[in-house]
């Protein structure tokens, strides 16, 4: 599973029935690696998924 709440998670278990070891796979630790690096800054976008936001920009008035 993937979105905002639980980003990248290992599925361990599918009607309580153990999926692989139980625990996160060489797959999942890849792109985990890959999500966290480019959302930490560690990994350059290339992609252009990300829009830098200049936290000292004054907030509109919409925003206050």
């Amino acid at each position: 599973f993937t979105g905002t709440a639980v980003e990248i998670t290992p599925i361990c278990t599918v009607d309580r029935l153990m999926v692989g070891t139980g625990r996160r796979g060489p797959v999942t630790e890849v792109l985990q690696k890959a999500f966290f690096g480019l959302f930490s800054g560690a990994t350059p976008d290339r992609w252009g998924w990300l829009d830098h936001v200049d936290m000292k920009a004054p907030r509109s008035a919409a925003m206050a």
